[in-house]
């Protein structure tokens, strides 16, 4: 069974067709990233993923349980946590409360949510700066703050949206640490999206690509990086026409 399955699932706001008979099936233990072009609908379908947007048409199965009509707190109490692509974390808040916030998902106790919050602080490599104000932070820091206050729920899986907008190398290096420790030591399942291909690339073990709403492509980042029709959404029909006559 599947941890995370997407079923024909189409998400319409009005005329415009965000989501358009989307399918795939996520297994426990991986590390998906979702790519495609701005306006693609990738966070549209994290939306309906995570109960914020209700889908137009089609389902989403959890666990093996059928999430597709419940709230995002419903769905995040069943193990489904997400960042946004918008800065979320509270900057009237020290990084410790924010992350307690996620952890009293789990727990109405403040004690054990403390705990719990300065054990991911420790993951993260954050607890130095755990009575700062978020506010205070450089922004590669407040990503890596949304994402510990996201493991607070305790996630069997947790959906990572464009976690790396705006860092420099340096701090890409670091989130990619980050998704590394929580995918292979915390034994979280991820999904992310992200267009710093580099790190899409690197850390996903499958790619799935889409394109004016539709599902394009589907399999290992090397085969990703060399199919025609993701070539063609990225770049265009000249570059594809050029790529195949060099590869010639």
């Amino acid at each position: 069974m599947s941890l995370l399955e997407v079923r024909n699932v189409s998400k319409y706001f009005g005329g415009l067709k965000a989501n358009d008979n989307i399918s795939f099936n996520l297994e426990k233990g991986e590390l998906v990233g979702l790519i495609g072009p701005n306006g693609a609908g990738k966070t549209t379908l994290f939306n309906c993923i995570s109960g914020l947007h209700p889908v137009s048409s089609g389902e989403i199965f959890f666990d093996g349980e059928n999430i597709t009509k419940l709230k995002a707190h419903e769905v995040a109490r069943r193990g489904l946590a997400r960042t946004f692509q918008v800065y979320a974390a509270s900057g009237d808040l020290s990084v410790e409360e924010n992350v307690m916030v996620g952890c009293f998902m789990r727990t109405r106790s403040r004690a054990i949510a403390r705990a719990r919050a300065s054990e991911i602080l420790r993951d993260l490599k954050l607890q130095a700066l755990s009575h700062y104000l978020v506010s205070e932070l450089p922004v590669a820091a407040q990503k890596k703050v949304t994402m510990a206050t996201a493991l607070g729920s305790e996630p069997k899986l947790l959906l990572l949206d464009e976690v790396a907008a705006g860092l420099n190398p340096n701090e890409i290096e670091e989130i990619m640490a980050a998704i590394g420790h929580v995918h292979r030591d915390l034994g979280i399942t991820v999904m992310l999206i992200e267009h710093v291909m580099e790190l899409v690339m690197k850390v996903s073990q499958r790619v799935i690509v889409l394109d004016y709403g539709k599902k394009i492509a589907d399999g290992k980042p090397e085969a990703i990086a060399r199919d025609p029709q993701v070539i063609r959404a990225y770049l265009g029909e000249r570059f594809v026409r050029e790529h195949v006559r060099e590869a010639k």
